[in-house]
């Protein structure tokens, strides 16, 4: 659990290296000339030297085509002893370059409004806002440029590109950073232990990496695509990485991005060239996208075909229920619905609590009355209870050295965790795993995992959760069957699955239990908790909905 810690003053230069070296020792054959240069060159650094490399690698700096920009002038930091000479040696080094030719405009964003004021033409009138102060500048003559230089050196950083070629190997994506490290250093996280060998980690090929890259490259550029037109969003569309053979997490990543971008041309109303991105898409929800845009475009038929397809091979279930419901209702447009069952939603029963408004939760306040009613014990869970006991239960299948799932000693989960791929690579393990579920398997397991496992992260356990009180209760009375069908749809689309179920169980004093699902004033069933209460009540599994009304 969380510890009060105090970090080194230059902590980062310490994950820095471990990041660095762990790259290299495991990609060196993946890695460019140019990239296994940066490294050496990078350990030949002072200490001082490498402290400010990694510091203002760190920041944003101002863009520019020489490299992020920074004011020399600047520069503060405490534990670097000796700045200047660490800016000349970075300077020697070819890693900073000082005072780089630069157009106008790219020297405006690093000066305040007030230095921009102070260096200006006389006149101008304190009333400008920065944008038009900046035109004024650049529309007047070069002297506001030579006083802001007279005694400012700027620095351009190099390298950081070869660094984004370790940040991807180490994290498997370039949206994670070193602040994973001080979240384990300052006790806030601890990591599981599972293996790093070479021949199972995710990258291994070069032009991996280099599609990789690409898709970031992509992805980068996509925010200021979308907000343009068509044209533009076809041209990124085009430049998208190619799938790899094996590499599913890419072919992922880079179907999310077309979703957001056919999304997009749907909205422009590009129904035909949305349509030819979703054709390309393998995941949801592509086809469902696709059977409205062919209601749209007056083709019935295809939308029909497009619901049998996926009532065929539906890959989740939220695509399932869509393709009941849409292909039922296009049917019946049609007058073509033999073939159509029209689909009943669950119906729960309500029961009406009248209580006292009060600062609590909602939720908290049924438990309390459920408690006193039907003298027992209640507790808030959401989704935690079942999630919790299934991530103890299946931890070490969780962490098991699959190949791929893994690309650094940091990961609260492994890479495939939220996909279809998670189940289908380890369906030997599960499997077994379900068939030795018995009432003394199950609680041994999950009892023995508890206490060897307390506070290292785990996807699907939340500790602060899981009282052992709590565990108890729910091992001893809920039916091995029941945890069972319960762990088998979880598994079954563990991203989907995993929220949606009922806020609070009860065990009353007379024994079993109970699942109850709240609802506030205006509050009503969202699709997953519906889901979720279908399922309730084909597995004959005790629930119910309660619904509040202040008195």
């Amino acid at each position: 659990m969380a510890t009060s810690i105090e970090l080194a003053p230059d902590y980062y230069l310490t994950n820095f290296r471990t990041l660095v070296d762990f790259v290299v020792s495991r990609y060196t054959q993946l890695l460019s000339t140019s990239e296994l240069s940066f490294y050496r060159l990078f350990c030949e650094l002072d200490a001082d030297s490498q402290r400010l490399y990694v510091r203002l690698l760190s920041r944003k700096g101002v863009p520019s085509s020489a490299g992020a920009l920074f004011r020399e002038g600047k520069l503060s930091y405490q534990e670097i002893n000796k700045l200047p000479e660490a800016v000349d040696s970075l300077c020697s080094a070819g890693l900073l370059i000082r005072n780089p030719p630069l157009q106008d405009p790219a020297l405006l964003p690093l000066f305040t409004k007030a230095e921009l004021f102070a260096a200006g033409p006389v006149g101008l009138s304190k009333s400008l806002k920065r944008m038009e102060l900046e035109e004024a500048l650049l529309a007047s003559s070069t002297e506001w440029r030579e006083q802001l230089m007279a005694e400012e050196g700027l620095l351009a950083l190099q390298g950081a590109e070869y660094f984004q070629t370790f940040k991807l190997c180490f994290f498997g994506n370039l949206n994670q950073d070193l602040t994973d490290y001080v979240l384990r250093d300052l006790g806030l996280y601890r990591y599981e232990s599972y293996t790093l060998d070479r021949h199972q980690l995710p990258f291994q090929s070069r032009e991996q990496i280099k599609q990789y890259l690409l898709y970031y490259d992509c992805l980068e550029q996509a925010e200021e695509v979308l907000a343009s037109g068509a044209s533009e969003i076809l041209d990124l569309a085009s430049q998208l990485p190619i799938g790899l053979p094996g590499d599913l997490t890419l072919t992922r990543r880079v179907d999310r991005l077309r979703l957001k971008l056919a999304r997009q041309l749907e909205r422009l109303d590009q129904l035909e060239a949305a349509d030819s991105l979703y054709r390309d898409c393998g995941q949801p929800p592509a086809r469902v996208r696709r059977a409205r845009i062919a209601v749209k475009r007056g083709n019935p038929e295809l939308a029909l075909c497009l619901c049998r397809e996926i009532l065929d091979s539906p890959l989740n279930e939220a695509e399932r229920c869509f393709a009941e419901r849409f292909g039922y209702r296009t049917a019946k447009r049609m007058d073509s619905t033999q073939n159509w069952a029209n689909p009943q939603p669950c119906q729960p029963q309500l029961e009406v609590f009248a209580l006292p408004q009060s600062p609590k939760r909602v939720e908290i306040q049924t438990a309390l009355e459920l408690a006193c009613r039907e003298e027992g014990v209640c507790h808030y869970v959401e989704n935690s209870l079942f999630n919790g006991v299934l991530g103890l239960y299946i931890w070490d299948i969780l962490f098991a050295p699959i190949p791929g799932a893994f690309y650094n000693p940091f990961q609260i989960a492994p890479s495939d965790f939220r996909t279809p791929h998670f189940y289908m690579s380890r369906h030997a393990q599960f499997e077994q795993r379900l068939t030795e579920l018995s009432p003394s398997a199950l609680k041994r397991r999950v009892m023995e995992t508890y206490r060897e496992k307390l506070g290292i992260a785990n996807p699907l356990v939340a500790w602060e959760a899981l009282s052992l009180e709590l565990l108890e209760l729910a091992l001893d009375r809920i039916p091995v069957e029941h945890w069972r069908s319960l762990f088998q749809r979880l598994l079954g689309d563990i991203t989907h699955h995993r929220n949606g179920l009922p806020d609070l169980i009860l065990f009353p004093d007379k024994g079993g239990y109970e699942l109850v699902e709240v609802k506030g004033p205006g509050d009503r069933l969202q699709q997953n908790q519906q889901r979720w209460l279908t399922f309730f009540a084909a597995q004959n599994i005790p629930h119910r909905v309660i619904h509040v009304e202040w008195l």
